[in-house]
C-alpha cells in the first residue's frame, strides 16, 4: 500500500509540473499576442524557457494549493466534536480545527477547488468541439465521423458534466455549496478575463469581435 501510495505521489508531481509547463508555454503565447501582460512574452536570455510564466504559474499552483487543504474536513466531511477532542492539542495539531457545526456550516475546500479547475477543462473541451465542427464546415477534407458525430457527442458530453455541478446535490450529491462556489469562482475569472481582453484590445486598436467575413483577394 505505502509502495502504490508513493508512485501516485510521484504521478502526481509528474502531473503538476506537465501542467505548469504546458500552461506556462499556452501564457507565452498569449503574450506573445499581447493577450496578456508583454512581460509573460519573454523568454530566458540563457535558458529560452518561459520563466517569468514558470514562476507566475508555480506561484499561483501553491497558493491555490494552500486554499485546497484550508478547510479540507468541511461540509459533510466535518469530524464530530468528540472527534476533535481526541486530537492532540497542540498549536499546530489542532489548528484550522473548531466545532463540528462551525466546520459543517463551511464549503469543503478541496471538492470546491477540484470542481472549479475542471469547470474550466470542461469548457475548454467544449470549445475545442465547437471549433473543430466551425472549422471543418464545408471543408473538402470534411468527414461526418470525425467532424461533426464526434465533436457533437463531445459537445453533449461536455455541457452534461457542466450541468451536473447542479443537478448532482439535488440528487443527493454532496451539497450545493461547493457547486456554486465553484462556478462563482469561474464566473468571476470570466468576468476579470472579459474585461482585460476588452480594454487591451481597444488600448493596442484591434476589434474584440469579427466584424464580417474578410474579402477573398486575387
Amino acid at each position: 500500500m505505502l509502495g502504490e501510495a508513493f508512485t501516485v505521489f510521484l504521478a502526481l508531481i509528474g502531473t503538476t509540473l506537465s501542467c505548469i509547463n504546458t500552461g506556462a508555454r499556452v501564457t507565452y503565447a498569449m503574450g506573445k499576442d499581447d493577450e496578456v501582460p508583454e512581460h509573460f512574452g519573454m523568454l530566458h536570455s540563457k535558458n529560452l524557457t518561459p520563466h517569468r510564466a514558470i514562476w507566475t504559474l508555480a506561484a499561483i499552483s501553491a497558493l491555490v494549493g494552500c486554499v485546497t487543504v484550508l478547510t479540507v474536513f468541511g461540509d459533510a466531511g466535518a469530524p464530530t466534536d468528540a472527534a476533535i477532542q481526541a486530537l492532540p492539542h497542540g498549536f499546530w495539531s489542532s489548528f484550522g480545527y473548531s466545532t463540528h457545526d462551525k466546520m459543517a456550516a463551511l464549503p469543503n475546500s478541496f471538492i470546491t477547488t477540484t470542481l472549479a479547475s475542471n469547470f474550466g477543462t470542461f469548457l475548454l473541451y467544449m470549445l475545442s468541439c465547437i471549433i473543430c465542427m466551425v472549422a471543418y464546415h464545408k471543408h473538402p477534407k470534411f468527414n461526418t465521423l470525425r467532424h461533426f458525430l464526434i465533436p457533437m457527442f463531445g459537445l453533449f458530453a461536455n455541457l452534461a458534466c457542466m450541468a451536473f455541478y447542479l443537478i448532482g446535490p439535488f440528487m443527493g450529491y454532496g451539497t450545493v455549496k461547493e457547486p456554486l462556489l465553484a462556478l462563482g469562482i469561474a464566473l468571476v475569472w470570466a468576468i476579470y478575463g472579459g474585461i482585460y481582453f476588452m480594454r487591451a484590445s481597444k488600448v493596442k486598436g484591434r476589434t474584440t469581435l469579427v466584424q464580417g467575413r474578410p474579402v477573398a483577394t486575387t
